[in-house]
């Protein structure tokens, strides 16, 4: 196992804009409407304040004051879904989500299927057309409190849904204080319409979030991060169940809780699984505001090979990750800088890496 050596130094961002001359009026007009375009390598959004996004075909999806809008990617908004109420978003993987990225094809859907939740206490399925155009909206489960981070996935025999409840206090800010419980719970459908609560697959009195599940040759993974305290330090950890999720083993730790760790995905590679989080361990403390992309790589069985592996992404300061896309030799980061304050919203791509 390599550890790679970490600076640490927290760097600050410095948001003067250097544009190059032959791109000065469209950069102008660009930033003049809050928007920096950089057609090589992404989009910026200053200030956008979005709470939410994933990838969904060539388009994103996320929230602005929980309103669900989609974008291109170049950051242009292209539909607005008025009366929506969502804070916590989820695309479902196509079936080439479950191969090994050396191995997957990229295929366009005729539809896609979205999980989100609000504060409202609701989880909804949201269907939408290859163009985005909205298909239907329905309520799949209402709770008594507040679930968060919903998941879908499809597996043989249908749908799995989860959602995680809190009962009792809502990111606990302090070490001191009394969290909440929070209790992942998984449901299953036939048909995306009539749900089933199944079983709980784990229930603590520390923060449950960010979690994925990844379905391969019949085994569920569900990966999450489980926190101390808000913007404390958390460990990211991964459960298995070889029966459909009616079971689950105990939480192996892929990565121990010495930073804050904000888990964005974790996908099966050629050699085994691949790890990306946004963290500050480079300074431990800042949260959000020092945290950077890094990648860790494990073997089939969960063992690390290499650990915090720095990202190549550029503008990798004060990130807060939400996904990261492998496609056609590119990988490509959403993610929030400066979550806290400004909360830009950006699109980088580069080479894999």
């Amino acid at each position: 196992m390599i550890i790679r050596n970490i600076m640490k130094k927290c760097i600050k961002i410095n948001k003067n804009l250097a544009v190059p001359a032959v791109g000065i009026l469209i950069a102008g007009l660009a930033l003049f409407a809050g928007r920096s375009v950089q057609p090589e390598n992404g989009f910026t959004l200053n200030q956008y304040h979005n709470a939410d996004a994933k990838f969904i075909g060539d388009h994103i999806i996320t929230s602005v004051d929980e309103q669900i809008r989609i974008l291109d990617l170049e950051g242009q908004e292209v539909r607005r879904f008025e009366g929506t109420q969502a804070s916590w978003i989820y695309v479902m993987e196509d079936d080439g989500g479950n191969e090994p990225a050396a191995e997957s094809q990229t295929t366009a859907a005729d539809s896609y299927t979205v999980a989100y939740s609000n504060h409202s206490n609701e989880t909804h399925i949201l269907k939408l057309t290859s163009d985005a155009e909205l298909m239907d909206d329905q309520v799949a489960v209402t709770t008594d409190t507040l679930a968060i981070d919903p998941i879908l996935v499809q597996i043989d025999d249908g749908y799995l849904l989860t959602n995680t409840e809190i009962d009792g206090t809502i990111n606990n800010p302090s070490p001191d204080g009394d969290n909440g419980i929070y209790t992942v719970r998984l449901y299953h459908s036939d048909d995306l319409v009539n749900w089933e609560y199944m079983t709980d697959i784990i229930s603590r009195k520390q923060n449950l979030e960010d979690g994925d599940i990844r379905y391969l040759d019949g085994t569920l993974y569900y990966f999450f991060e489980m926190e101390d305290y808000d913007k404390g330090p958390s460990k990211i950890c991964v459960m298995e169940s070889a029966d459909h999720g009616m079971t689950w083993s105990e939480p192996k730790t892929l990565l121990p809780n010495e930073a804050d760790n904000e888990m964005a995905s974790c996908e099966k590679t050629a050699d085994g699984w691949r790890l990306y989080v946004s963290s500050d361990l480079a300074c431990v403390g800042e949260s959000y505001q020092g945290a950077s992309v890094y990648y860790c790589d494990y073997t089939d069985e969960f063992e690390p090979v290499e650990l915090y592996v720095k990202s190549a992404m550029p503008d990798n300061e004060s990130v807060r990750l939400y996904e990261v896309k492998e496609e056609d030799g590119k990988l490509y980061f959403l993610f929030a800088r400066n979550f806290l304050t400004d909360c830009d919203f950006l699109l980088r791509a580069m080479d894999s890496e």
